[in-house]
């Protein structure tokens, strides 16, 4: 069955097209796996960029939404698009800029949504009041959610000492994945090439957040094998009850948190703190695992969340 992954935010101008396109292209070139790429945004960038870009073989549809028509002729077409996508491929990469005329259940169709974010407070603000209005997706208590990845975007070095995930407020439990860097290069890259080939710091943070994704997809996977076992495990990562063993999620959707929010703030227990945790262990002997988040290199507003969400746990 296919993974279906949704990239969308309200807001343009924050890196959906550049994440799904190179997303899309990780997929198919680094992992073999058969990908499509549904671009249902009216610019079409990332599917301009995947045709112009040198081949990797993703399968590119640049399909039209019908707006315009309100009513459910939008989520009606966005599903027959999906699913015939689905049918085809192992992986389904669509981006979307949302719009209130869409309804939200088409988020169920998914297996992921990751939402893009800066980390300048105007984004932030914005990104949690869009979350807000779609909680009810994400804390559905009768249809299986899909799992939320907030991916900071654009981030500079400098924002990386900042603490603005601590900062907002953010209504629904998410996981958090490692940022992508700014760079000059992801524009020079545009219609020419992919973020996962770029060496230098923009190069590798794509391709930590590409890994992380990776992982969120291994976690669906291991959980959709034991429910077709019938093995007795609570419900699956991204509900607010108990996960399964050894994945840590929030016990309720704790304000500001995601996979952070656990007894422990030991870096591990992220899809951060564990591809920070192996680029250690790479270099350094093993027993450097049980080392400080300072000691990793985990930013500060990343520690800082970590805490409130410990602290904040009922």
């Amino acid at each position: 069955m296919a993974y279906k992954i949704l990239v969308t935010s309200q807001k343009g101008g924050v890196g959906k097209s550049t994440v799904s396109a190179n997303l899309a292209a990780f997929f198919r070139r680094r992992m073999a796996l058969e990908t499509t790429l549904i671009d249902w945004d009216s610019h079409g960038s990332s599917s301009t960029w995947l045709k112009q870009a040198p081949q990797v073989g993703v399968v590119v549809l640049h399909e039209h939404l019908p707006l315009d028509k309100g009513g459910n002729r939008p989520i009606l077409e966005a599903r027959l698009h999906l699913r015939r996508a689905a049918s085809s491929s192992e992986v389904v990469v669509c981006d979307l800029t949302w719009s209130d005329a869409i309804a939200a259940e088409l988020m169920f169709e998914f297996d992921l949504v990751i939402v893009p974010t800066s980390v300048s407070e105007i984004e932030m603000a914005t990104t949690a009041g869009f979350l807000a209005r779609h909680r009810w997706v994400f804390d559905s208590a009768t249809l299986r959610s899909p799992t939320l990845l907030l991916c900071p975007t654009r981030v500079t070095l400098e924002q990386l000492e900042t603490d603005m995930f601590s900062m907002q407020r953010f209504p629904v439990s998410f996981m958090l994945a490692p940022p992508v860097l700014e760079s000059q290069t992801a524009r020079d890259m545009f219609q020419r090439g992919y973020l996962m080939d770029a060496r230098n710091d923009c190069g590798q943070s794509f391709l930590e957040f590409a890994r992380a994704v990776c992982e969120v997809r291994d976690i669906h996977n291991r959980n959709a094998a034991l429910r077709t076992t019938r093995a007795p495990v609570g419900p699956i990562l991204g509900r607010r009850n108990s996960p399964l063993p050894g994945v840590p999620t929030a016990s309720k959707p704790a304000i500001g948190s995601g996979v952070l929010a656990q007894a422990t703030a030991s870096p591990q227990h992220s899809v951060l703190g564990q591809h920070r945790q192996r680029k250690v262990l790479e270099k350094e002997p093993a027993s450097l695992a049980a080392r400080s988040m300072t000691a990793l290199g985990i930013p500060q507003f990343l520690r800082r969340m970590s805490r409130t969400a410990v602290d904040t746990k009922p």
